[in-house]
């Protein structure tokens, strides 16, 4: 996902956010100078560093580790200056660096922090959505503009072999093939069970469109083998259970 991309969701799912790109004071001082988007987030919760210095929680997206930084307000030499908030970066000491872009944002609980500039393969919108208050993630649903807007893209794919596919469905007698899955699955209209085809190695990386590499899965299997935490240890099994067919 590219930083548009997030930048995008975190705007389509959270209350409000801002970005600041790091500079050579923010971190020479040791002291982060939040913009205007990013102070209204701590408004919005009523966070004032001209009334007292406070340390403040935040979470960083994605992982849920706890960033802890001081929100305080320093006075500046000059006439007519107000003092300037400013965070003391104790936590983000390490986690910033000249030229970053820091992205704040919150729902109705929490503040959340992001660097822009540090790529992730997290699967980004399961995580956000697993992460953002409940009432504000309502509200965003509510709000949504019930007309589905329509995106014109341009996909590639890898054709199929239907051959090959439908000799591995009946090669499985339309059940799932991963060992210990007791998959019955329901009745097309044509009499088929349904069943989905697998390649345990992905032709994306450069697995083949063979038997050798191709399965039968329930939905569920078949997901899980994409998403699942212990994918790698799955796919294992199955090229165990192909090598002794």
């Amino acid at each position: 996902m590219t930083k548009n991309e997030i930048i995008n969701l975190v705007e389509t799912t959270f209350i409000n956010y801002g970005i600041k790109t790091v500079s050579a004071t923010d971190v020479n001082k040791s002291a982060y100078v939040p913009n205007i988007r990013q102070k209204e987030i701590f408004e919005y919760f009523e966070i004032n560093p001209m009334d007292r210095r406070q340390d403040i929680q935040i979470k960083e997206l994605f992982t849920n580790r706890i960033l802890t930084m001081s929100y305080y307000a320093i006075l500046r030499e000059g006439a007519n200056r107000p003092p300037e908030p400013r965070m003391g970066l104790q936590d983000l000491i390490s986690y910033l660096s000249i030229g970053d872009e820091i992205l704040f944002a919150h729902d109705n609980k929490n503040i959340f922090i992001y660097n822009l500039s540090i790529i992730t393969d997290y699967e980004i919108e399961e995580h956000i959505y697993t992460q953002i208050d409940f009432d504000t993630l309502e509200e965003k649903a509510r709000n949504t503009d019930p007309r589905p807007q329509q995106v014109q893209q341009t996909i590639y794919t890898y054709s199929r072999n239907n051959t090959l596919k439908n000799y591995v469905k009946r090669r499985s007698d339309y059940s799932c093939e991963m060992p210990s899955c007791n998959y019955q699955g329901f009745q097309k209209e044509n009499g088929e069970r349904y069943i989905e085809i697998h390649h345990v190695i992905p032709l994306s990386e450069r697995g083949e469109d063979s038997i050798n590499n191709t399965v039968a899965l329930c939905p569920n299997c078949h997901r899980a083998l994409h998403y699942a935490s212990n994918r790698q240890e799955l796919r294992e099994i199955l090229l165990n259970y192909l090598s002794h067919l």
